[in-house]
């Protein structure tokens, strides 16, 4: 059986602010999807942009990227930073692991002289050590009751 791994980046289309029920509902429907479909893969979400990468059986994850994911409203400028076909699943665990914006992250960003979280400017040699980042994150809950400021 073919597997791969796909790591796409998008942007929100809602302000920061706006985001946190967009985030409810993505892993929601994609945890209940991705189970019934074989993927697993992590989902992060920091500065306005997506960062989602996908795992499972080759045609089963490029229907989910260019019949759902591009198609959703809630994602803008979608663009696949890696996809290549791998013998083992880093997210084994997880039908859809959600990471928020943290400091281990910053710090790798920073690491990489990008000042801020921007993943659209990860390169050929940075992409593969932020999946390996990712796949080492703690899965985090989304408060589905946001405090109001």
């Amino acid at each position: 059986m073919a597997y791969v791994r796909l790591l796409y980046v998008s942007k929100t289309a809602k302000q920061h602010h706006e985001i946190k029920h967009d985030l409810m509902e993505i892993l929601t429907t994609a945890i209940r999807f991705n189970s019934i479909n074989k993927i697993k893969g992590v989902l992060y979400y920091g500065n306005g942009y997506f960062v989602q990468c996908l795992e499972g059986e080759e045609k089963v994850i490029y229907d989910v990227f260019y019949n759902r994911i591009i198609k959703d409203s809630r994602h803008q400028n979608c663009e696949i930073l890696s996809c290549k076909a791998v013998n083992e699943l880093l997210f084994q665990k997880w039908s859809m692991k959600f990471a928020p914006l943290n400091k281990k992250l910053r710090d790798f960003f920073q690491q990489y002289h990008i000042d801020e979280f921007n993943p659209y400017l990860l390169t050929h040699q940075t992409t593969e050590p932020f999946i390996e980042l990712l796949s080492q994150e703690p899965h985090q809950e989304v408060d589905p009751y946001p405090h109001s400021s």
